[in-house]
């Protein structure tokens, strides 16, 4: 008779599951975070830790090769051809750490698109202009306050410009590195992937670590310009989180390192 003679293995593979959603247990602040960023199928590898750990410690751990001297003499001791050494090796650093960071992107099945990373559109353009317009007023008030309370932002950074036709050649291309390599790691990657790692509801944490990180690899240029760096951090991360692209803060970041080395303060 039917179902006499049913397979007993029929309603044990009926119940197999093929695919399982992730679990997460962030809030709904969280969980739209998630799903606006392009974060719906992240999965954290080792490749995520190496990257944190390579933006935590290598990039602010070369900034401490220098800790303890005087950071104006430490700039004005670098001759021509230690000061062009320096310039390469760090856009090889950075560009390593990119590749790193990459690598970590893919094969956390997330991509460029995670991170904010996707089209350059006019608009954007647009949004590097005003802030680089509106940052260097505030940057510039906030010089003021600090040499008003005594503590003046120290550390001639003119002298790591090179004055020479090839050294110029050399910092154009480490100004367009810094714009992209540094704000797709301490923008981009570091406070997407402390979120993620988190399960955080807002951005207060991942912000105010990326500043201060970025801050910190500044170092060499005296605490002064820390803290300075570290208030300029945040507002590439302000502007980041308000455009939802990375591309005016890594726009806005190259315009302010290229016009710092044509036109010194």
């Amino acid at each position: 008779m039917p179902g006499e003679f049913e397979n007993p293995r029929t309603s044990d593979l009926e119940r197999v599951t093929i695919y399982e959603p992730p679990q997460r247990s962030g809030g709904p602040k969280f969980e739209r975070f998630i799903f606006e960023s392009g974060n719906t199928d992240f999965r954290s590898t080792w490749l995520t830790w190496v990257s944190l750990a390579l933006i935590l410690v290598a990039y602010p751990g070369q900034a401490l090769l220098g800790m303890g001297q005087d950071p104006t003499e430490l700039l004005k001791s670098l001759t021509p051809g230690l000061l062009l050494i320096t310039l390469i090796l760090t856009v090889i650093l950075q560009w390593v750490v990119l590749s790193v960071n990459y690598a970590a992107l893919v094969s956390e099945r997330t991509g460029w698109r995670g991170i904010g990373l996707e089209r350059l559109q006019p608009v954007h353009i647009a949004w590097a202009v005003a802030f680089f317009l509106a940052a260097n007023v505030i940057l510039s008030g906030m010089a003021w306050l600090l040499a008003q309370v005594g503590w003046p932002v120290d550390g001639d950074v003119d002298y790591l410009v090179p004055t020479d036709a090839a050294g110029k050649v050399v910092w154009v291309l480490v100004s367009l590195t810094a714009g992209f390599c540094e704000e797709v790691a301490f923008r981009g990657y570091l406070m997407t992937r402390l979120r993620l790692l988190g399960r955080l509801e807002s951005w207060i944490v991942p912000m105010t670590v990326s500043s201060l990180v970025f801050g910190l690899c500044h170092l060499y240029q005296g605490w002064s310009n820390v803290l300075l760096l570290s208030i300029y951090g945040l507002l590439f991360a302000l502007l980041y989180l308000r455009t939802g692209s990375l591309w005016p803060a890594i726009l806005a970041h190259a315009l302010q390192n290229l016009i710092h080395g044509f036109w010194p303060r």
